[in-house]
C-alpha cells in the first residue's frame, strides 16, 4: 500500500450503504448530514466526519425514507492526499431496530 501511496497524486473511492428503514446520513431530502450521520476512518487513522477536508460527496441519499423498501446512500471520497484512502472503518452506524437493516458495499480505491 505504501508503494501505491508514494506513486500516486490523488485517489478516489466509492462506498454505498444499502438500507431498509434506517437513515445513515440525512434525516430528510436535503442531503445535509444529521447529528447521527455515519463517520469514516481513513487509512492514515484520521476520522472523517461531515465538514472535514475529506468529507465525502453524497451522490444519492434515500436511506431516510422509511417505507419498507431497500434504499441507498452513495458516498464518493476524492482526495489529493492518497495516504487517506482506502476507508478502513465506518462508525456511528444505526442500531438494528426491529424492521430495519443495512449493509455496506465498499468499492476499490483508484490511485492516480
Amino acid at each position: 500500500m505504501n508503494f501505491l501511496h508514494l506513486l500516486s497524486s490523488s485517489a478516489t473511492q466509492h462506498l454505498t450503504v444499502h438500507c431498509l428503514n434506517t437513515p445513515v446520513w440525512a434525516t430528510g431530502p436535503s442531503l445535509q448530514p444529521s447529528d447521527r450521520a455515519v463517520s469514516f476512518k481513513a487509512w492514515s487513522g484520521d476520522r472523517i466526519q461531515a465538514g472535514d477536508v475529506l468529507e465525502p460527496t453524497v451522490i444519492k441519499d434515500d436511506c431516510w425514507i422509511k417505507d419498507g423498501h431497500w434504499h441507498q446512500t452513495q458516498f464518493v471520497f476524492q482526495t489529493q492526499d492518497p495516504n487517506l484512502l482506502p476507508i478502513v472503518d465506518v462508525d456511528n452506524l444505526p442500531s438494528a431496530d426491529p424492521g430495519s437493516r443495512f449493509h455496506l458495499e465498499v468499492g476499490p480505491v483508484c490511485f492516480l
